[in-house]
């Protein structure tokens, strides 16, 4: 689960939940890992005189180095290519951040992960042919469970 605050994909600024998305990944103990996500999901944007469903369409993919092992913080650099569509226009944007997290191991097979990144939400264009750009802190929970 990823939650933010600062700028959300609603353009203006706030706390909330922002995804909840599926990982698959590659942990290598005492190295780090790689991991792959795909969110979708839709919601009901309303306006003064209409409501309007959005649906959103997001691509994740993270890497973390851990060089001192599995007891210890790791870095995590990550890129979403996000997307939100509507019948009014859509939208894509990308987001790079850098963070540090940890894993708490609760057996050899499974961890809860704890996350704080630094979000950048680049450069794109709004409904209204705005240019839209921000920031925000965030912060991912997760569990990790080892098929083997």
């Amino acid at each position: 689960m990823e939650t933010g605050s600062g700028f959300l994909e609603s353009n203006n600024y706030g706390t909330g939940i922002v995804r909840v998305n599926p990982f698959v990944g590659i942990w290598i103990d005492g190295i780090g890992f790689a991991r792959l996500g795909v969110s979708t999901y839709s919601f009901k944007e309303r306006g003064e005189d209409e409501s309007n469903e959005l649906k959103r369409f997001d691509f994740s993919t993270q890497i973390g180095v851990s060089a001192l092992g599995i007891e210890y913080p790791y870095i995590a650099l990550s890129y979403v290519r996000a997307g939100a569509y509507a019948p009014t226009g859509d939208l894509t944007w990308n987001e790079i951040g850098a963070g540090i997290g940890h894993r708490f191991m609760l057996s050899p097979y499974a961890a809860i992960v704890v996350e704080a990144e630094h979000r950048w939400i680049l450069e794109h264009y709004n409904k209204e042919d705005k240019k839209v750009s921000g920031r925000r802190l965030q912060m991912n929970f997760g569990l990790v469970a080892k098929p083997f």
